[in-house]
């Protein structure tokens, strides 16, 4: 009987025992595990493949309702957040697109300009740390840097680009806010939508009266995209507006402007540079990018973007013969490869080095609270 109770014993302490290493294997391997795949995820995915989840805004219900701006939210906090760049391919988003891309490049006769090629150096200036989202300001500093002014952006940013938390109300079940034509949506330090060319318009007149003047401002939204080339193969460079990175726009919010009464449909991934070349034979445009720095795209997928974007666009001109417009030069065309007869030629975006603006920005007018996303 003793016997038995002491094997009893001894098989209660192994089956424990046997329990316990079980368990201590299954933790190790699930940390194992899990730490192969953090691995993996690391060492595969490019810093510029991280994506954040746009958040919704609130919309109030009732009648003359007015949002409080510290309650109001942004699509993006920092440019980057819809930063999705194209595969190493090159390849187009997808068949529908590139049959629209298609129809854009074989719908019209090219234009030759300078043996197909047209390149207007410039210096470049990112907009990462200061403006996360002010692409469009920055661009405007590289314009009106390369016209000879000593523009910097956080001045421009904080002192002329006219600027709008949205106003928003609610209005027989509407939402009305401010115009992102005519205003900047937020704040280009920290979070907010965006603007287009009316707005910058306003910022180049305000900064070019205020510092010796000599120039003009031109508002050239609504043009086809020859027209910009026109410009380019002149001399004169063009700010205007795609997507980041070339991606498809992402539909986000639609709204009626306060002052009009007109529906605006906001669309993320909105981007602003100044064009800055092209190849015609190489189907390439090149780009001076406030996020990436001087970098070619194909020249279809831009015009889609670009006509997706409003076709917005501004130059800024001479009042006089004593402008020297930068001297051009032919682009390096990468090597474009065919596929097949439903697919575009593409090239390989290549990236040239930039120069970083690296003054650390202090707002002065900082007492306001900025909303949080």
């Amino acid at each position: 009987m003793k016997k038995t109770k002491i094997t009893n014993a001894l098989i209660i302490r192994l089956t424990l025992l046997s329990v316990l290493l079980i368990i201590l294997l299954a933790v190790v391997l699930m940390a194992v595990t899990g730490r192969f795949e953090s691995d993996t995820v690391s060492a595969d995915m490019p810093l510029d493949d991280y994506t954040y989840s746009a958040s919704s805004e609130s919309e109030t219900e009732g009648e003359q309702t007015t949002v409080p701006e510290t309650e109001m939210q942004f699509p993006k906090s920092m440019e980057t957040s819809e930063t999705v760049p194209p595969d190493e391919s090159g390849s187009t988003d997808s068949t529908a697109e590139t049959s629209a891309s298609r129809t854009i490049i074989t719908s019209r006769v090219r234009k030759d300009y300078d043996n197909n090629s047209v390149y207007i150096d410039m210096e470049n200036i990112l907009q990462i740390p200061e403006l996360p989202v002010g692409c469009e300001i920055t661009a405007l500093t590289i314009l009106l840097r390369y016209c000879g002014f000593d523009a910097d952006k956080t001045d421009l940013a904080r002192n002329y680009l006219p600027v709008s938390w949205g106003n928003a109300r609610t209005e027989d079940g509407k939402t009305y806010k401010d115009s992102f034509f005519d205003y900047f949506i937020g704040d280009p330090f920290s979070r907010g939508y965006g603007c287009f060319a009316n707005a910058i318009e306003k910022a180049a007149n305000a900064y070019i009266a205020d510092h010796g003047g000599g120039f003009t401002v031109k508002n050239i939204s609504g043009s086809h995209p020859d027209v910009l080339y026109d410009y380019l193969a002149e001399g004169t460079p063009v700010l205007c507006w795609a997507t980041d990175g070339m991606i498809e726009p992402e539909y986000y919010e639609t709204w009626y402007d306060n002052a009009t009464g007109e529906q605006l449909d906001w669309y993320l991934n909105e981007h602003c540079f100044v064009l800055a070349g092209f190849n015609m034979s190489g189907d390439l445009v090149t780009l001076n990018d406030p996020m990436k720095g001087i970098i070619d795209y194909n020249i279809n997928r831009f015009e889609t973007r670009y006509e997706q974007m409003y076709r917005q666009a501004i130059v800024i001109l001479p009042d006089s013969g004593s402008y020297e417009p930068a001297k051009r030069v032919e682009t390096t065309v990468p090597e474009t490869v065919t596929e097949t007869e439903t697919e575009t030629e593409t090239s390989p975006e290549t990236e040239m080095t930039s120069e970083t603006e690296t003054e650390p920005y202090s707002d002065d007018n900082s007492a306001e609270e900025m909303p949080e996303n």
